[in-house]
This record gives structure tokens, C-alpha cells and sequence, in this order.
């Protein structure tokens, strides 16, 4: 059995005769589902971006009790190629991005807020090179940044994750806040205005944020709602 992790999947639709909302329909009311029901998954949620002109309009998770059945053949050929909304197989009608992770941690703040948060930022981060520079890249999530993250409005929780590769960046949080009014840019300017927060962004070598709104979701029942 592998890790827990998370199957990270950017989107969007590409074939001519195909309409946007035709796409998302199917994404919602077939694909997720069909992830959760092949055994991959037990949690799946869907964003879109906030910036209109991202090159990656739709975020798709999946939540992996067992990050190795990625690889396993029996569970992903069990997954639906077709569908009655679709012009040809799904793997034809979208462009994608796949990523796949293990999961590094879980921080839930002082109060822990139940119900799904509205509004996800995703933090893709390489840290500067040599383990020492790792180190300090990770203590700073654990000893300062999730601490002061957590007293800014709004804020729910943070999960970590790593790629299962060695591709770059290998780093990522999603913070969950309960709507895209926050965090305040004031008290986020204070977060990232400490030393040590300059220090690690400011030596990443890479560091992509971005901006997502809720859209579906849909769980295995019975199952932790919580990324």
C-alpha cells in the first residue's frame, strides 16, 4: 500500500463542437463520480480560477487513501472513456496537467471550521537547492508561516503535499479560506513580510500562487470531508 495523496489535475475543454458548460456538466456529474467509484479516490472537488486569463481555467482533486493505485492497471482502466455528453473519449475533448502527490501535512489552525471552504490559493513552491536550505523551507511552514496563516480572517486549514516525482516544483500547500474576500491583503502582507518568510520566498526558485473558487464536489460516503 502506497502513501495518502492527492491527484492534482488542471484542465479545461479543447474540441471545436464541445460547449464549456456541456464539459463542466459531464466533469461534475460523470468524471468526478466515476473517480470515486473506480476505488482511485474518496474525495473529489472542483475549482475554477479566479483570473480569467489563467492558462489553467479548472483545478480538479482527488484525494488518494492510497497514492499507488496511480500505477495500479486494474484501477485505472476501470475508469469511464466515453460518455453520452462527449464527442469522442474524454482523453481527446481537454487539455490536461497531472500531477501526483503524497502527503506531507495537515494543519487545522487554533479553531477548527467545519464545511467546506469557498475559496482555495495553492502555493507551488521549489525551495533553494541543498538540504539545508529543505530544512529550513519546511520548519518554516511548521514553526511561523501556518501559525500566523491561521489568525488571518477567513482562514480554515492547510494541507502539504510533495510530488511523487522528482519534477519541479516539488512543493505544494492548498490553504483553504472560507471565501475569496480573504485573506486581507494587510494581514497577509504581515505574514509574508517576516524574515524568515522573505528569506524563503525570496530564495525559492520557483513560486507559483494561484487564486480558485469552489465549484462540486463529491465523496465516498461516510468519509472526512477535509482535504
Amino acid at each position: 500500500m502506497g502513501p495518502p495523496g492527492l491527484f492534482y489535475v488542471l484542465s479545461k475543454p479543447t474540441h471545436p463542437s464541445l460547449s464549456e458548460q456541456t464539459w463542466n456538466t459531464w466533469y461534475t456529474s460523470e468524471h468526478m463520480r466515476d473517480m470515486v467509484s473506480i476505488g482511485l479516490a474518496d474525495l473529489a472537488i472542483r475549482y475554477r480560477n479566479t483570473n480569467p486569463s489563467a492558462s489553467w481555467p479548472y483545478l480538479a482533486v482527488y484525494r488518494l487513501p492510497d497514492a499507488a493505485k496511480l500505477q495500479d492497471p486494474a484501477v485505472m482502466g476501470a475508469m469511464a472513456e466515453t460518455s453520452d455528453l462527449l464527442p469522442a473519449p474524454w482523453k481527446e475533448v481537454m487539455a490536461m496537467e497531472l500531477r501526483a502527490y503524497a502527503l506531507v501535512q495537515r494543519f487545522e489552525g487554533q479553531v477548527e471550521r467545519p464545511g467546506r471552504a469557498r475559496e482555495l490559493i495553492t502555493v507551488a513552491m521549489e525551495p533553494a537547492e541543498g538540504e539545508d536550505a529543505e530544512r529550513d523551507f519546511d520548519e518554516w511552514y511548521r514553526k511561523q508561516h501556518l501559525d500566523m496563516l491561521s489568525m488571518c480572517d477567513g482562514y480554515c486549514r492547510t494541507t502539504r503535499y510533495k510530488k511523487l516525482d522528482d519534477s519541479t516544483p516539488r512543493y505544494i500547500a492548498l490553504h483553504e479560506y472560507e471565501s475569496t474576500a480573504y485573506p486581507p491583503k494587510e494581514q497577509l502582507k504581515l505574514v509574508t513580510g517576516t524574515e524568515w518568510s522573505k528569506k524563503v520566498i525570496g530564495t525559492a526558485k520557483v513560486f507559483d500562487r494561484d487564486v480558485w473558487e469552489y465549484v462540486s464536489e463529491y465523496s465516498k460516503e461516510g468519509v472526512d470531508q477535509k482535504l
